[in-house]
């Protein structure tokens, strides 16, 4: 279960505070990474991969105008351990706490490996578009974190943003190989403009008020059902579409 170890605040500037926290996930889970190649290429290295059940979270805090506003910073997988009390006799006298002996990676550069799921979190956040207070950015935080262990555990790991965007860049680069008009070269509309509005039976279709706004200020063509079918991209022949085996890389 996905629980918080502790929570710390120290100021960093003359109105703003920086939020540390240590979650702990509750078992161990392997930290998948990604590194940023030269060529702008995103690569997920191959196991074996780190282990750690300990996550710290960022979050800065700034006042102004008697608003607060919270930003999520980082979240970085982390080896932590607890140290005990000392005691002298029956006498304690030092108290023991919380420490963070390993971060992953060690340091936080673009040379370095990053955790696939970092870019997760700051879509978590912007999407909220800054509206959380901090209660509820690190609920949001922690059952996101508590998804991707037990998806873990299951033994069928959550697909990353990165992975998504790998999929689909892929499929885009299959369909556009030939160049952006090389898709559709074939197609009637493409090879003459004017049949799309000359064809009988051409059936201009009704766009929902969003639709209409954007198409405002551009032209418009309505095409036949044969045309329509001519446009048409057949994903099924798509092989990168059909071949699942990158989910289990």
């Amino acid at each position: 279960m996905t629980g918080i170890v502790y929570h710390k605040s120290r100021r960093i500037g003359w109105r703003q505070r920086r939020h540390t926290y240590l979650i702990d996930v509750g078992n161990r889970i392997a930290i998948r990474q990604i590194q940023a190649m030269y060529d702008g290429e995103i690569r997920v290295l191959a196991p074996p991969h780190p282990e750690t059940r300990y996550f710290e979270v960022g979050i800065d805090e700034s006042r102004a105008h008697g608003h607060h506003a919270f930003v999520f910073q980082t979240i970085v997988p982390v080896r932590a351990q607890r140290i005990p009390d000392m005691y002298l006799f029956e006498f304690r006298i030092m108290k023991g706490g919380w420490t963070i002996a390993e971060r992953i990676p060690a340091r936080a550069t673009p040379d370095e490996p990053q955790w696939i799921y970092s870019d997760d979190f700051t879509i978590l956040f912007l999407s909220s578009g800054g509206r959380h207070d901090l209660d509820m950015l690190i609920s949001l935080i922690t059952a996101k974190l508590d998804a991707i262990a037990c998806a873990a555990g299951s033994g069928i790991p959550l697909i990353s943003q990165v992975e998504s965007q790998r999929a689909c860049r892929k499929v885009f680069d299959t369909m556009f190989s030939d160049g952006v008009d090389g898709a559709f070269r074939d197609t009637v509309l493409y090879r003459k403009p004017s049949a799309a509005s000359s064809e009988r039976g051409a059936v201009c279709g009704v766009l929902p008020a969003e639709g209409a706004d954007i198409c405002a200020h551009h032209g418009r063509a309505a095409a036949g059902v044969q045309q329509e079918a001519e446009i048409s991209v057949n994903l099924d022949q798509i092989e990168e579409l059909n071949d699942l085996s990158w989910l289990y890389e």
